[in-house]
């Protein structure tokens, strides 16, 4: 398939209809076990109307990185603004929007209602040939980009992300007696 094949098929056959949402005074460690639990990166923030978007990345960056705990700041707090496209658009055109956007994924709208939600790898999935519009727009340097496929790890790839059932911290966590816990809260577990 070309890519002008590709700029006639629409976004409805990509796009995933069932977004999984949260109200914005769902704090950081429901949003991350909502984010666990369904094995998404992203959750969308809407009350009467949508407000916005919660990543793994914005936890990171606004609450794990700043030691602040997860159960005391709420998705308002560190959501982000949308960036959204017509039912009726092309793979093309929602590509084209993330690309100017610089962003990962887009919502689906219709009259300020949310329809779905379309991400790259969705896109990908649908029109693989689609993937060199990405990496040529997003500038990646091929070798860069193998140099990472090959990356070697220092620490246990059995770890999992999600929210320490301790002490709420959304980190890096392993099973120990039946629980999900940090390396901190491991640690203190040993030494009793």
């Amino acid at each position: 398939m070309d890519i002008d094949m590709a700029d006639s098929i629409g976004i409805k056959d990509a796009m995933t209809y069932n977004v999984i949402t949260a109200k914005s005074n769902a704090t950081v460690s429901e949003i991350a076990a909502i984010m666990t639990e369904n094995d998404i990166s992203s959750v969308v923030i809407l009350d009467d109307e949508v407000e916005g978007i919660v990543s793994s990345s914005n936890i990171i960056s606004k609450v794990v990185s700043k030691n602040i705990a997860p159960k005391d700041i709420t998705a308002d707090m560190v959501m982000t603004d949308y960036v959204s496209i017509g039912l009726n658009a092309s793979l093309i055109e929602a590509s084209s929007v993330m690309l100017k956007n610089n962003s990962k994924l887009v919502l689906v709208m219709e009259d300020k209602e949310l329809k779905g939600i379309i991400s790259q790898t969705d896109i990908v999935r649908v029109s693989p040939e689609l993937i060199e519009l990405f990496v040529e727009q997003s500038s990646i340097d091929e070798k860069a980009y193998l140099d990472d496929v090959s990356y070697k790890t220092d620490y246990d790839e059995n770890l999992d992300e999600g929210v320490c059932e301790k002490c709420g911290v959304y980190n890096q966590l392993e099973e120990f007696n039946g629980q999900f816990l940090c390396s901190d809260c491991m640690d203190e577990s040993d030494d009793n």
